[in-house]
């Protein structure tokens, strides 16, 4: 027997180190730049992270508070100056300031949900705060989309919109038994996410537009100017002895604050498509970055609305 016992727990110990050990989960870090917070509620809502609703929650309100000494700016500061590598000084400098007041009544709301108890007789429960939380984002978003220049706002948008459909989620999730008719709450999580959907996408589909509305080119042709050049004269300018005329192709990029000139030598081709190049590769930079921080997280919001809208179908006889 006690040779046999010896066998059984060798052999359980190899069968435990062959067992893939799973890394522990990584900490949750928004640093305003790699990561928003729409980013991190994305990764949550795809189970990329796999942790409690309660813990991304604090790490969230954790970012909205107040910056500590030893932080040199805060959150929304953050993402003010990294909007504006698309937009620029077209910003709405009233209400990201308005937000920045708002956020601490809006973290204190969101922390508030995150420890409430699902049922209570003398604390607010989940649903007594959920509601709570949705109203207060609801009566304010239009700081973030009543704008003049709301593009300067897709971040704070895709922010406000996640964690809005973090809590719709959880309390739609919290308050459905299996086997019963499904919470009311995926009513209103299905309603909220169809319109973050349509107004996010529509900032994504105009704002390559606007950006180049901004920019303008212009063409001067056979000026008179001191130009160093290594190109031989072509047969054509030698004959016609304009040796030294020139023509300039210049953009102009309002939101970018720069001047962008091509000079060539008078029936060269060489700067025809200076414009076009430049703004080809200017949609490719905004494309990217909105994508980035705002088409991802709507991608994520599409995919949850497939079951939301079933969910809320079956709301719809009752429930909470």
């Amino acid at each position: 027997m006690e040779l046999r016992a010896v066998l059984i727990v060798a052999t359980m110990a190899a069968v435990a180190m062959a067992q893939p050990r799973h890394p522990p989960a990584k900490e949750i870090i928004i640093d305003g730049k790699n990561v928003t917070i729409a980013l991190t509620a994305t990764a949550y809502f795809s189970n990329a992270i796999q942790k409690p609703f309660v813990e991304v929650m604090d790490v969230i309100t954790g970012v909205l508070a107040p910056p500590t000494p030893e932080e040199d700016i805060d959150y929304f500061s953050l993402i003010e100056e990294d909007v504006k590598e698309v937009v620029g000084e077209y910003i709405n400098q009233h209400n990201m300031d308005q937000i920045n007041a708002y956020k601490y009544d809006l973290a204190d709301l969101l922390d508030r949900y995150g420890h409430a108890p699902v049922s209570s007789s003398t604390y607010p429960d989940k649903n007594t705060v959920a509601n709570s939380v949705s109203t207060a984002i609801v009566a304010n978003r239009f700081l973030v989309e009543a704008v003049e220049w709301p593009y300067s706002m897709m971040l704070h948008y895709a922010d406000i919109a996640s964690m809005h459909l973090m809590v719709l989620q959880d309390v739609s999730e919290t308050y459905t038994t299996e086997g019963e008719t499904p919470s009311r709450w995926w009513i209103d999580l299905d309603n909220e996410l169809a319109h973050y959907i349509e107004y996010g996408r529509m900032l994504e589909d105009t704002v390559v537009d606007w950006r180049n509305d901004l920019v303008h080119c212009s063409f001067e042709e056979c000026v008179k100017k001191e130009v160093k050049f290594t190109k031989k004269i072509s047969e054509k300018q030698r004959i016609s002895g304009k040796k030294d005329c020139f023509d300039v192709w210049t953009v102009v990029d309002d939101v970018a604050e720069i001047q962008d000139d091509c000079t060539e030598l008078h029936g060269d081709t060489s700067c025809d498509d200076h414009c076009q190049a430049y703004q080809i590769n200017m949609n490719r930079e905004v494309s990217a970055y909105v994508y980035s921080y705002l088409g991802r997280p709507i991608e994520q919001w599409q995919e949850m609305k497939v079951k939301s809208s079933e969910m809320a179908a079956l709301a719809s006889g009752g429930g909470n």
